[in-house]
């Protein structure tokens, strides 16, 4: 059986939705994914009975700024500060190298911080807009 390690995960980001180019000094990641449940009990019934609804998710990724510019680093935490977004922005989540979960999304928040004596950090969170792919 094998286990994965967190430090073999990484992230990649293209606000025009193309191509994913890695994001720079990520630390963690995460997502949630959700099933609305449709209440399809009948009057009379003495058990409730439901379906599967729509599915969402939203997650979030911290990483260390680096002040990069040679890749997706700066858009993807400056993309919270986008106004008119279409939700087409390309998010990859890698396991490791190979297993990945992909879908288009909406950057909803980025929370900057800056203590003394550490490394200044930037957390991100984002709702998935449209289907989710898991290759995993």
């Amino acid at each position: 059986m094998a286990f994965y390690r967190g430090q073999q995960g990484s992230v990649k980001f293209d606000d025009a939705g193309s191509s994913p180019a890695a994001i720079a000094s990520t630390t963690a990641w995460s997502l949630t994914l959700e099933k609305e449940t449709l209440d399809t009990t009948a009057l009379g019934a003495t058990a409730r009975s439901n379906v599967g609804g729509l599915i969402s998710g939203s997650g979030s990724c911290e990483l260390l700024y680096t002040a990069t510019s040679g890749d997706e680093t700066n858009v993807f935490i400056e993309h919270v500060n986008t106004a008119n977004d279409a939700g087409a922005a390309a998010f990859e989540l890698y396991l490791d190298g190979t297993k990945k979960i992909t879908f288009d999304g909406v950057i909803t928040g980025a929370d900057y911080s800056a203590t003394t004596g550490e490394i200044e950090k930037v957390n991100v969170s984002f709702v998935t807009n449209g289907a989710v792919t898991l290759s995993i």
